[in-house]
């Protein structure tokens, strides 16, 4: 079973560093001790109007940042260059406070991040910083406010020539814009378009990647490397056609090698859940 050259590049190509976890699979990624150094109080602010919204957002951010505790998706990619990749940002209870979702969307070249920010598990501001290929000298944010039911209540936006420009010009309103968090949700939990079935196995100078997705054609993948010595894989290894299409559970993380190369590394794998 081979996969692209191109698939492959793509692949190993990331936007984050993090450690990856998988929110249906493992436990989210931190350090007790130095977690416990930087932990820092988040404020849960009345949303009542557009200061406030934005307040909460900020105190998500810093409390993000301080403490560091995050659950991801694999990055996935289909032959199109279309590229996902999910980060949920986790409280004490393992609640989701912040989802940040970096996406390149194909056919309208749009390129960039969404952040959904959410609040007794209910989102209250998306912030969208984005630019299109096509046009790498346009970049846009977009922010909307929403009321606990889901409605948009407003959305404004802006237009610079680069992210550091796009903060010395004022926000205009717009027409009301909903940022559908569902994909996200897909993305992260592994379902549907994201579902991990085993799709082969692709070589390189940098070593060997188990490539996993959805079946069929115009699919979003993942690759990930392996280690040829791991007993699950030699067993997949001896008959592809076999397991081909089948459901695969993963444990994995995210490596960044002094050269600059970021890849996945596949840490344990199971036909049954863990």
């Amino acid at each position: 079973m081979q996969v692209s050259k191109r698939k492959f590049v793509f692949y190993v190509v990331s936007l984050s560093v993090l450690f990856l976890t998988i929110v249906s699979a493992c436990k989210p990624n931190q350090d007790d001790k130095s977690v416990s150094k930087r932990k820092k109080a988040l404020i849960v602010h009345h949303l009542k109007d557009e200061e406030s919204f934005d307040k909460q957002a900020s105190e998500i951010d810093s409390f993000v940042l301080a403490y560091g505790k995050v659950a991801s998706s694999l990055d996935y990619t289909k032959e199109n260059d279309a590229f996902i990749h999910v980060d949920a940002h986790l409280d004490d209870n393992d609640k989701i406070l912040l989802i940040e979702e970096q996406f390149q969307e194909p056919f309208d070249g749009e390129i960039g991040v969404r952040k959904y920010y959410l609040q007794k598990g209910k989102i209250f501001k998306t912030r969208e910083v984005f630019h299109n290929s096509k046009n790498a000298q346009t970049f846009i944010e977009r922010i909307s406010y929403y009321a606990p039911n889901g409605e948009c209540l407003k959305t404004k936006e802006r237009t610079g020539s680069s992210e550091i420009i796009l903060e010395k010009i004022p926000f205009n309103a717009v027409p009301k814009f909903v940022c559908n968090v569902d994909r996200a949700m897909r993305a992260l939990n592994q379902e549907k378009e994201f579902r991990i079935t085993f799709q082969g196995f692709v070589k390189s100078k940098d070593g060997e990647f188990i490539v996993v997705g959805e079946p069929g054609e115009d699919t979003y993948t993942s690759a990930l490397k392996i280690d040829p010595k791991d007993s699950f894989i030699q067993e997949i290894q001896k008959d592809q056609l076999k397991y081909l299409n089948g459901t695969i559970y993963l444990q994995y993380e995210k490596i960044r090698e002094a050269s600059g190369l970021t890849y996945q590394r596949l840490l344990k794998a199971s036909w049954e859940k863990f």
